[in-house]
C-alpha cells in the first residue's frame, strides 16, 4: 500500500487544508451495489459515476456532498466492497492533491467506520448530500506512516478487486485513463511521455 504526504501538511491542520476527497475505485458488479428505496438494487448500464468499468467520485468534505452527483440519479444507497483496490486523494481548497492512499480504504473518513478498511457504504440524497457522512473527520489513515514527497505521485493504482491476474490492452489502459479527472490524465500523460522519451534515449545510445 502507498502512501503519500506532501512535504508540509501534517495531521493537525489537514481539517482545515483538505476540502475535497476523490475516491477512484474499479467497478465489479458481483461486488459494488445501487440500491433504490422503491426499486430495489439497479441493473447494468443504470449505475451512477460509473465510466469504464471505473467508480469515480469528489466529495466535498466541508457540506458532505458529491460534487459530480446529479438529481436525476435520485436517493440511492451505494456499497462497495473494495479488498485494497481503491486510490484516495485528499485536495486542497484549489484542488490540488495534498495526500493520497492507494490500498484499503480509509474508513476513518468514509463511511462506515467499523467496516475495517474492506468496504464503502454511502447514503446519499438526490442532491448529493451523504448522509451518513461524519460529523468529524479522522484524516489519520492518510498520514500514519506517509511518505513526505514533494509532489504525489497521482497515478491511479488499481489492483483486482478479486483475487485474479487482470491484463490489461493498449486500448483498455486508454479507455480507463480517459474516464478520469482532467488533472489526473495530464499527470499521468507527463508521466507516459517522460518514460517514453527515456526508451528513445536508450535505443539511441544503443545504436
Amino acid at each position: 500500500m502507498a502512501k503519500q504526504i506532501l512535504a508540509g501538511v501534517k495531521e493537525e491542520n489537514l481539517n482545515e487544508v483538505a476540502h475535497y476527497l476523490m475516491i477512484c475505485i474499479p467497478f465489479d458488479e458481483d461486488m459494488c451495489s445501487y440500491t433504490d428505496a422503491w426499486l430495489g438494487e439497479l441493473y447494468k448500464n443504470s449505475y451512477p459515476l460509473v465510466s469504464k468499468g471505473m467508480w469515480s467520485a469528489v466529495i466535498n468534505l466541508k457540506t458532505h456532498k458529491l460534487l459530480n452527483w446529479k438529481p436525476e440519479y435520485g436517493s440511492l444507497y451505494f456499497q462497495a466492497k473494495v479488498c485494497d483496490s481503491g486510490t484516495y486523494f485528499l485536495l486542497d481548497k484549489g484542488k490540488q492533491v495534498i495526500c493520497k492512499i492507494a490500498g484499503y480504504v480509509p474508513n476513518g473518513l468514509i463511511p462506515e467506520a467499523d467496516d475495517c478498511g474492506d468496504y464503502i457504504r454511502l447514503r446519499i440524497n438526490h442532491d448529493g448530500m451523504i448522509e451518513n457522512w461524519p460529523e468529524k473527520a479522522d484524516f489519520s489513515e492518510f498520514t500514519d506512516g506517509a511518505e513526505i514527497v514533494k509532489s504525489i505521485d497521482t497515478d491511479i493504482e488499481e489492483e483486482p478487486i478479486l483475487d485474479t491476474k487482470v491484463e490489461f490492452t493498449y486500448s483498455q489502459l486508454m479507455s480507463k485513463l480517459l474516464c478520469l479527472p482532467k488533472f489526473l490524465q495530464m499527470e499521468i500523460g507527463k508521466a507516459l511521455i517522460a518514460n517514453a522519451s527515456e526508451g528513445f534515449e536508450d535505443e539511441d545510445d544503443e545504436c
